[in-house]
């Protein structure tokens, strides 16, 4: 059912009932305080739960208003930083571990789903990653060894594999992830929302956190109508943290991406797309995409520092949609909207301890709904005493973004991924032609 209280998206459309949340508009004492009620902050609330921690999770509009509820719903394993970089920058061994609890948070997903008994949530299996340009001769090997350097499932596909599925020119080799698959967000958010409440947690919507300070060893955390005293803070709001906590704040990045879904479109969207799992294509600035609803296209990409929606979003997608499937035809979009997500300019989530009790949870932009339950799981590990998980994020520390400037410079970065992109591509068509004639 549709709910006015969360922007107009076709995952809002198609939601769960579920009743508003009363404001904090009291005076408690728990463990631990969970600021933002996006998927980081619902995972490490519910993983403290579990561990019988007394939580109470704050939120100032509505359960996975934000990114949480409009992403792609895309669960895999590994970060939006490219695995090859980080294998450069850290060691294999490092680089491993890094990819290892990505995975964790795959696990953390799909066991959550299976306990809550909803299958529904659960929309399909795999990913493919598909190239828009030949990646040469040496493309399967050198995915086979960095599958084994990560200790991941991922295969290469050729060309021809990838064209029986997917009918597009557009597309060459491909790295096929079984272990992938997709969901609806914004109704998995509510049912982790609710299962936090069933294990003794409470959660406030409507509750926005405006200043905090440390007390002795703990923390005093104020709202608008209430106060809450924590032996420690998760902060795990998306790029809007700044009355809290400066510091984070000026780390993040607010960026826009866009999705929209399509009308049904019968048959012609089932011949040009022969997959059921989600596809994502391998462009510094590229589209991601599944087949939702058994005929409607959900198709994302795009990314910019103007959150700003766009006047003429539609047409934009549609026009993004039709550069690789024209034989769809007169594409018809039921559902468009925009995402503001936390990026960090080093592409890595900021997880770990900011100081003693004041923990970090955010900045999980362009990873996937898996890397949030990962840092959660990291963080929550170190709450309770464990902290190798959350140092293996450590040097990727909270610095400065750049403010304006870090827009500016950013969004000179997206363009150049853009045209880099548009560059290579259309240099191996000139090439290819002149191989033809």
């Amino acid at each position: 059912m549709g709910d006015s209280a969360y922007p107009p998206s076709w995952y809002a459309a198609t939601r769960d009932v579920s009743t508003r949340r009363p404001s904090l508009a009291a005076r408690v004492e728990v463990d631990v305080a969970v600021v933002g009620g996006g998927f980081a902050g619902l995972h490490a609330a519910r993983l403290l739960s579990q561990h019988g921690q007394r939580v109470v999770l704050v939120e100032r509009h509505r359960i996975a208003w934000g990114a949480s509820g409009r992403n792609g719903g895309f669960v895999g394993p590994g970060f939006a930083a490219r695995s090859g970089v980080l294998i450069d920058r850290l060691g294999v061994e490092h680089a491993r571990r890094l990819y290892g609890q990505s995975q964790r948070g795959v696990a953390i997903v799909r066991a959550a789903i299976a306990e809550f008994g909803r299958s529904d949530i659960l929309m399909g299996e795999a990913k493919l990653s598909v190239s828009r340009t030949d990646q040469g001769r040496d493309f399967a090997d050198r995915t086979r060894q960095l599958a084994e350097s990560l200790g991941a499932s991922f295969e290469p596909w050729e060309t021809a594999r990838v064209r029986a599925l997917l009918d597009t020119a557009r597309y060459h080799q491909a790295i096929h992830d079984p272990k992938s698959f997709h969901i609806h967000p914004l109704n998995f958010a509510l049912a982790l929302a609710a299962d936090i409440e069933r294990l003794g947690g409470t959660v406030h919507e409507a509750t926005e956190a405006t200043e905090l300070s440390r007390t002795g060893s703990g923390w005093r955390m104020r709202t608008q109508k209430g106060e809450i005293s924590a032996r420690h803070v998760v902060l795990a709001g998306n790029a809007d943290l700044g009355r809290v906590q400066p510091r984070l704040a000026h780390a993040v990045l607010p960026v826009a991406t866009y999705v929209v879904v399509t009308e049904k479109l019968g048959p012609s969207l089932t011949e040009a797309i022969r997959w059921s799992g989600t596809i994502s294509d391998t462009r510094r600035a590229g589209d991601y995409y599944r087949v939702v609803d058994s005929d409607r296209l959900l198709w994302g990409g795009r990314i910019t520092t103007d959150t700003r929606e766009p006047p003429h979003l539609r047409e934009m997608m549609r026009g993004d949609i039709l550069s690789v499937y024209p034989q769809l035809g007169d594409v018809r979009i039921a559902y468009a909207w925009p995402g503001i997500m936390g990026y960090a300019p080093h592409k890595m989530p900021q997880v770990g301890e900011i100081e003693p009790g004041l923990w970090a949870c955010t900045a999980f932009g362009g990873h996937g709904v898996a890397q949030t339950a990962a840092g959660a799981d990291a963080v929550v590990a170190g709450i309770l005493g464990d902290n190798a998980r959350w140092r293996l994020f450590a040097a990727f520390g909270t610095r400065w973004a750049g403010g304006p400037f870090g827009r500016a410079a950013t969004q000179l970065a997206y363009w150049g991924f853009q045209a880099r992109d548009w560059w290579d591509e259309k240099r191996q068509a000139k090439n290819a032609e002149t191989l033809r004639t």
